[in-house]
């Protein structure tokens, strides 16, 4: 039975009682159909909390009326999704990181849509949904493309799609890096506090909220979660059997450093820039091996394909362990100087230091790509060494407070700088 036909029962009993019909068998009955109304209404506004309350109130009795299939059902997926919660939890894995942990969701509002965002934790299952016709989840790659254990990337999109001005931010694309889940996820967790005006403030004295009309912003916490899984778990991280015996079979035992993806493909060494010159390991390895040819991981393949399809204007991947900014690969002219003033402004709010020097790192990456065969400015930030103690990967979770500190405002000087990059109409 609908919700609205339980509604048109319960205001049926009510008038039943209101008429003076007394019955303790109605009374049960309004009481039953009260609850379980109750607990639709609030699972459909993603309150796991008020769905369980109500339902817990719901007598033994119900079990004797026709409703009974209904609550069961409803006690059934809140007992599912609980054990999904519980389990990533418990494990190194769950990276869900709002403000006040554990808030199961943001009800959030653009563009007048009501948007419902529950994202308990971002793991590597990707167990996020996001539902609305302004801000939506879509999955990277597209159609048939998932990673080699099967995972989703999920690329969740906070703005209109068809907007000319879009910006996107990720994490972990290196395994051990999964801090830096962590650090997109709480920016989106906080962006959508402001695009529903639940929170608000300002960035250089202009509204957030303000900031943000117009803007389209990509959050992609994980961009490889097979090899996050790898790096958190080892093999018992990884579903597939054959996968783990190739893991296991290019392995040195040390999985928590691994930085690949579960093919043994440095997802950041899979750009076409600089990757011809860049020679890495020989063959599939935890580390530095670039692939057969530029793009030819799944994960990578996927990037260029999302980068292509939405033209952003500028890109930011998030990468440990140090404090600086990397943002110069090759290029010239408008993409040239805009690129600086972009690096420049994040450098002014993170404190981070910047970094030209392409040829001391290891080419073929993301950003480099983006860069120089794309024309977006484009940053790489390394995280993880705020406090100046060195380089240690995995980052220790205790150290995310330190990292959130100097990144909180990112996402508003991104918008900020690229707004500041708009044609100014004549005086």
């Amino acid at each position: 039975m609908a919700n609205s036909d339980y509604t048109a029962a319960l205001n049926y009993f009510q008038l039943a009682k209101n008429e003076g019909y007394t019955d303790s068998e109605l009374d049960e009955m309004i009481l039953i159909v009260e609850k379980y109304t109750e607990a639709e209404s609030a699972f459909n506004e993603v309150d796991m909390d008020g769905t369980r309350e109500a339902l817990e109130s719901i007598p033994e009795s119900y079990k004797n009326y026709s409703i009974a299939s209904d609550i069961d059902q409803l006690k059934t997926t809140i007992e599912s999704a609980q054990e999904k919660i519980d389990a990533a939890s418990s494990q190194k894995e769950a990276v869900y990181v709002a403000p006040n942990p554990p808030r199961n969701s943001v009800p959030a509002k653009a563009s007048n849509t009501n948007v419902v965002a529950t994202y308990y934790v971002v793991n590597c299952n990707q167990s996020i949904t996001l539902r609305t016709s302004a801000s939506e989840i879509t999955k990277i790659p597209a159609g048939a493309y998932v990673t080699v254990d099967g995972r989703d990337v999920c690329d969740i999109i906070v703005g209109d799609q068809q907007s000319d001005n879009q910006i996107l931010i990720m994490g972990a694309m290196h395994a051990r890096e999964y801090i830096t889940a962590q650090i997109v996820m709480r920016q989106l967790c906080d962006y959508l506090s402001i695009v529903s005006e639940e929170a608000d403030g300002e960035y250089n004295s202009i509204s957030k909220k303000a900031l943000s009309e117009g803007i389209t912003v990509h959050f992609i916490p994980m961009s490889n979660p097979d090899g996050v899984s790898i790096s958190q778990f080892g093999l018992e991280g990884i579903a597939n059997q054959s996968v783990r015996d190739f893991i296991s079979s290019i392995s040195n035992g040390d999985y928590e450093q691994w930085k690949s993806n579960a093919e043994g493909i440095d997802l950041n060494r899979n750009f076409n820039a600089g990757w011809d010159e860049y020679i890495g390991s020989a063959g599939p390895s935890s580390d530095k091996y670039k692939g057969k040819f530029p793009g030819s991981s799944y994960e990578a393949a996927g990037l260029i394909k999302l980068t292509e399809e939405y033209g952003f204007k500028r890109t930011i991947s998030y990468h440990t362990c140090g404090a600086l900014i990397y943002w110069y690969y090759k290029q010239i002219d408008t993409v040239l100087e805009q690129s600086k003033l972009f690096a420049q402004q994040i450098s002014d709010e993170t404190g981070y230091t910047l970094d030209s020097n392409y040829q001391a790192v290891d080419a073929a990456g993301y950003k480099d790509w983006a860069v120089y065969k794309m024309g977006i400015p484009s940053i790489t930030i390394e995280v993880g060494n705020e406090t100046g103690h060195g380089i240690i990967n995995p980052v220790p979770i205790s150290f995310f407070d330190s990292i959130w500190d100097r990144n909180k405002d990112v996402v508003y000087a991104a918008i900020y700088n690229l707004k500041a990059s708009f044609p100014q109409p004549p005086s």
